[in-house]
């Protein structure tokens, strides 16, 4: 398992922002009282107390990347990985930066102290003895001691390179107890961190498919083309044009002859009904102009 996916290594990156903060807390402790008649054999003898016996201590048994000091992670129930990881770890990065980190604190121990008369009024432990500020004093150094060679053991881990898994051979619990220094309650569990593959980059929502380009369409030949190659098509042509052209005449002929048929159709059964009466009026006449070609009976004195 690569180191970027365990989170307690990013965890200790944090001490990045503590130091400084811790340093201030230094000050301000040795701000409570006055220097004593000896404040050289006073810094030296803190400095002795709350560096140089932890950095030994570490020395021979490096910390843990495991353990936060107040909390870790279980030792027990610790997988083959973790354990590698804890394998993995160079005891000269880690001591080199232990050596440097106690050799820094002596003279930084020595400047908080001299201008910690500065900051007297806001100092917790006014009216204090030296002794108090002193005892104080000591835990934050060996706290200070412990912060730094863990963060340098992270950013160790952080920047190697992975390994073959098969090469590296991973720790047993009873080693891992007996060269490492870890403290704090065993109920530490984080989940190990996903990365994104940078070999395989998962697509984006927003991002668009790609589509790969294909063959040109052959343009489709228009008609003017064709019509020039081809004499048949021109006569074909002509011919729609000239049945274009004649279809609206046609259909304002028939558009006049509608009334025209409406018209005449309202009129013939009025032609046919005055020939009606006409023929009537003619009978009628005809009868009367008859009569007169009857014979006329003879009368009774004519014989």
């Amino acid at each position: 398992m690569p180191s970027r996916r365990e989170p307690l290594l990013w965890l200790q990156c944090l001490a990045i922002g503590v130091i400084p903060l811790e340093l201030l807390l230094i000050r301000l402790l040795l701000a409570g009282a006055d220097p004593g008649p000896v404040p050289m054999v006073e810094r030296l003898l803190i400095w002795g107390v709350g560096a140089v016996a932890p950095a030994i201590s570490l020395w021979q048994r490096p910390a843990d990347w495991g353990s936060l000091l107040l909390l870790r992670c279980p030792v027990a129930s610790r997988t083959s990985d973790q354990l590698k990881l804890s394998a993995s770890e160079g005891t000269w990065g880690s001591r080199s930066a232990l050596v440097g980190c106690t050799a820094l604190l002596l003279p930084l121990l020595w400047w908080l102290d001299q201008s910690a008369g500065l900051i007297h009024e806001f100092s917790p432990l006014q009216d204090s003895s030296r002794l108090v500020s002193l005892l104080l004093t000591a835990p934050l150094l060996a706290l200070l001691v412990w912060q730094i060679q863990q963060l340098v053991q992270a950013l160790l881990l952080l920047m190697q390179v992975p390994k073959n898994d098969s090469a590296a051979e991973a720790w047993s619990i009873e080693q891992l107890q007996q060269q490492r220094s870890s403290f704090g309650l065993q109920i530490l569990q984080l989940p190990t961190l996903t990365w994104p593959d940078p070999q395989k980059p998962s697509p984006s929502p927003t991002s668009e498919p790609s589509v790969e380009p294909g063959p040109e369409p052959e343009p489709e030949p228009s008609v003017e083309t064709t019509a020039e190659n081809d004499p048949n098509v021109t006569s074909a042509l002509i011919d729609i044009d000239s049945a274009v052209a004649v279809q609206p005449e046609e259909a304002a002929e028939e558009d006049e002859s509608a009334p025209l048929d409406a018209e005449i159709g309202d009129l013939d059964p009025v032609a046919s009904g005055d020939s009606e009466k006409h023929g009537e009026q003619s009978e009628a006449s005809g009868g009367e102009q008859s009569e007169p070609d009857q014979t006329p009976e003879s009368s009774p004195g004519s014989a």
